[in-house]
């Protein structure tokens, strides 16, 4: 049980959250810079991936409860910068495969104008051909509603989960290889978290104790990295 005053916290986002949809509505379905949304959302946006887009560990909350989605991770921190709506559909766990299965519901769901995808380093055991087969195949799915894919490179792993780095890092190459083939953003926070002076010193600056998962600090980070291609699609 969560206490009192975390439960209103809870409360009065997930209201905030209503509320804004109410405000800005459907909208038109173009942006800006003349982007055909189709009949999705411009003012939404849509994040999938594991627990790492979920926010776990974010303010060392472990918990991976489905009402968590509002407060943690990088998704409400995006929405501070962009002003857009970004909804929270991480799932613990999840594999780039459990993504494909659900982009479609997802994305029937809310209507988003962009959808960010990160998987994953659960991924591990299947490996990155079958994470890049998914990933092309729900860029495909995106394209084909109208909205817009951005992908995002996984961030390192030290300690506890050093031996998870050299897949990541093969993965994150082919992620960004795919980005450029197919035309599509690409949020490199791989490369914003190594290059970070802060991480440099110290990657549990950045990088939660188990040494998987950022910390309040690094999903701060992962959301101004969003931020570039989110907006370049507007």
């Amino acid at each position: 049980m969560f206490p009192k005053r975390r439960r209103g916290l809870l409360a009065s986002t997930s209201g905030l959250v209503l509320t804004v949809l109410f405000a800005f509505g459907t909208g038109c379905s173009k942006g800006d810079s003349g982007t055909d949304f189709g009949d999705n959302d411009p003012s939404l946006v849509v994040a999938i991936g594991d627990s790492i887009t979920f926010g776990k560990h974010d303010m060392g909350i472990e918990s991976c409860e489905h009402e968590l989605r509002t407060v943690v991770g990088f998704c409400p921190r995006l929405a501070a910068l962009t002003g857009k709506i970004v909804i929270n559909e991480g799932e613990c766990g999840e594999q780039s495969s459990g993504g494909l299965a659900k982009i479609s519901s997802v994305l029937l769901r809310w209507r988003p104008s962009v959808i960010l995808i990160d998987y994953s380093p659960n991924d591990i055991v299947a490996g990155p051909s079958e994470t890049i087969l998914n990933l092309r195949a729900m860029i495909s799915v995106a394209r084909a509603n109208k909205t817009i894919p951005i992908l995002g490179t996984l961030v390192p792993a030290v300690g506890d989960h050093a031996g998870w780095e050299p897949f990541i890092v093969a993965l994150n190459a082919r992620i960004l290889a795919l980005c450029d083939e197919e035309g599509i953003e690409c949020a490199d926070h791989y490369k914003a978290f190594v290059n970070d002076p802060g991480y440099i010193d110290s990657p549990y600056t950045l990088l939660d104790a188990d040494g998987l998962h950022p910390n309040a600090a690094g999903y701060a980070l992962m959301a101004s990295t969003w931020r570039r291609p989110l907006m370049s699609q507007y």
